[in-house]
């Protein structure tokens, strides 16, 4: 998509989303937010929309970002018995809601479709009931392949009872009749008791993680192990949380297969983005992709969240899936490496060296299969301790994902609608982020019009920039752009612009502020005269400005933005 229509995604969701009492809800949930939305999000340049988890969560469906599966099969449909809240919706709407937002998105033909890409997570379960006792080892958190085959507490083999039972009574089989137990697992990190040996009944630790040892009597294989093909992270990452889906066994991984094609055509989705793959073997997201793309005879998008900033392990995995095994597959990652530098330029202000945001990158190595974003739900402000990409940099991160030519670029929805202050048990705090549509909508309409064409770019410490040439079909002109790092400052950097003796003008320049982000079009006074006569060499070349901590966009004299 990015290559063809120099598409752009948005994460239609964030974690601290109230359930329908964001800005500018209005009253509404999620679902019937993005369903009303839709005529907007095809004005300002959106070609799709990445939704959240949209099946049943194992906990607190009012706060739950539904990460926390209990239900794959269940959209907002069935009640749960003995459920204290009889609505069977979840945080973001009933499946009737999720239904109508789709179509909405996808218009009636006459209009642009705007792809839609369901979460699809696989990794895990969580919510189930209390099962039968199951032989297994503790391992370390830290360090997996430390197995506790000694003398001791909660050592050598030992018998647990996890939650690992999932019978969905209320469902009544509707849409699958499987059901899950210990043997459908390879890890769980909870128990509700543990039996050792002779020791009589007592109740575990909860602090480690148990991996099963065996399958059920006569099944092949009879050993489970973790997987391979998983991230090398604390010797193997195979566990991540809650109840580990084991894809050593053929049913597990057919009906997980089997519930990929269901939801991709329960649901008319465009696309999927496959989430902690890192933590699931490689040869099983190949497998699972070919399923489902042949299954429903048609393309599907995907991207995987491989969350990583060691690129070569991101190299590895997207040459393991495309290019090796039985049937490769097409799949894109989410540029991490790029994020953390984004982060880190944040942080770090102008003793940031701007240079390094175009290398070591996907961005920069493997454009094709990049999805680049500025800010995501696992790292925004509140997650973790300085995880966030600060708010003054997010318009430079913006304008450099935006308006380039390499990867898929991907909004974050408060970036753009603007967050409340979420505060929960002393756990997160979330500051209220201010919206960025001010900014953000110039950017979306500067890619579609004036971001095409070939690219010269060019850097110092303080200040990138880039040159888009034009000169292809739907390109209204040139277009540099130039970020600048530097505090209280205006720098300049030499660029060629493919025009000799040709006019440039100031078209905007964008900065934050505390009480939000400034968008000043026109004459932007520190500039002095060049803001109206910046003149190209013979050869091509100008000195093109941006105030310090600020992005600034100039426009080949001649042209200007349709509206």
């Amino acid at each position: 998509m990015s290559s063809e229509l120099n598409g752009v995604m948005l994460q239609g969701f964030h974690w601290f989303l109230q359930e329908n009492s964001f800005p500018g809800s209005q009253g509404r949930k999620l679902w019937q937010f993005l369903r009303d939305e839709a005529p907007h999000y095809r004005s300002i340049g959106i070609d799709a929309i990445w939704i959240p988890p949209a099946y049943k969560p194992a906990f607190n469906r009012t706060n739950s970002v539904g990460y926390d599966v209990y239900d794959h099969f269940d959209l907002g449909e069935f009640p749960i018995s003995g459920d204290p809240d009889p609505n069977p919706e979840t945080k973001y709407g009933s499946k009737q809601d999720l239904l109508a937002a789709i179509e909405a998105l996808h218009g009636d033909g006459t209009n642009q479709r705007i792809q839609v890409y369901a979460d699809v997570v696989l990794n895990h379960k969580m919510g189930g009931a209390q099962d039968d006792y199951w032989q297994a080892i503790r391992v370390e958190k830290d360090n997996r392949n430390i197995e506790r085959w000694w003398d001791g507490y909660e050592s050598g083999l030992i018998e647990i009872q996890g939650y690992t039972k999932f019978e969905y009574p209320d469902r009544q089989n509707k849409y699958s009749s499987f059901k899950w137990y210990s043997r459908h697992f390879d890890s769980v990190d909870a128990a509700a008791k543990i039996r050792q040996g002779d020791w009589e009944f007592f109740e575990p630790s909860g602090k480690y993680i148990y991996r099963y040892l065996f399958n059920e009597e006569n099944y092949i294989p009879q050993v489970k192990s973790f997987a391979q093909w998983v991230s090398l992270e604390k010797g193997n990452y195979d566990y991540l949380a809650g109840c580990d889906l084991d894809y050593g066994r053929y049913d597990v991984r057919e009906e997980m297969k089997y519930w990929g094609s269901w939801l991709v055509q329960e649901l008319d989705v465009d696309g999927v983005r496959l989430d902690a793959v890192k933590h699931i073997n490689a040869d099983f997201i190949r497998e699972w992709l070919g399923h489902v793309r042949w299954s429903i005879g048609r393309s599907l998008f995907a991207v995987a969240e491989y969350l990583s900033g060691d690129l070569n392990a991101l190299h590895a995995y997207i040459k393991r899936v495309t290019s090796e095994g039985d049937y490769p597959q097409r799949l894109c990652l989410f540029d991490f490496p790029l994020r953390f530098k984004f982060g880190d330029a944040s942080r770090q202000g102008q003793a940031y060296d701007l240079r390094n945001l175009n290398s070591s990158t996907l961005m920069a190595e493997q454009p094709a299969l990049a999805v680049t974003f500025v800010e995501n739900h696992d790292y925004e402000y509140g997650r973790f301790y300085e995880s966030h990409v600060e708010e003054w940099f997010k318009p430079l991160a913006y304008a450099y994902i935006l308006l380039r030519r390499q990867g898929y670029p991907c909004i974050f929805f408060p970036d753009y609608y603007g967050s409340g202050n979420w505060y929960e048990a002393e756990r997160q705090w979330h500051r209220a982020q201010l919206s960025g549509n001010s900014y953000l909508d110039l950017l979306l309409q500067l890619r579609k019009q004036f971001a095409l064409g070939e690219e010269q770019y060019y850097a110092n410490p303080n200040v990138a920039g880039w040159v888009r040439l034009g000169f292809v079909p739907g390109a209204k002109g040139a277009m540099a752009v130039v970020i600048n790092n530097a505090y209280n400052r205006v720098e300049a950097i030499r660029m060629n612009t493919g025009r000799s003796s040709k006019r440039f003008y100031h078209l905007a320049t964008i900065k934050a502020t505390p009480d939000g982000f400034l968008v000043v079009r026109d004459r932007y006074e520190m500039y002095g005269s060049k803001a109206e006569e910046l003149y190209t060499d013979e050869f091509g070349w100008a000195d093109f400005l941006a105030d310090g901590g600020t992005v600034a966009i100039w426009i080949e004299d001649g042209v200007g933005l349709s509206s």
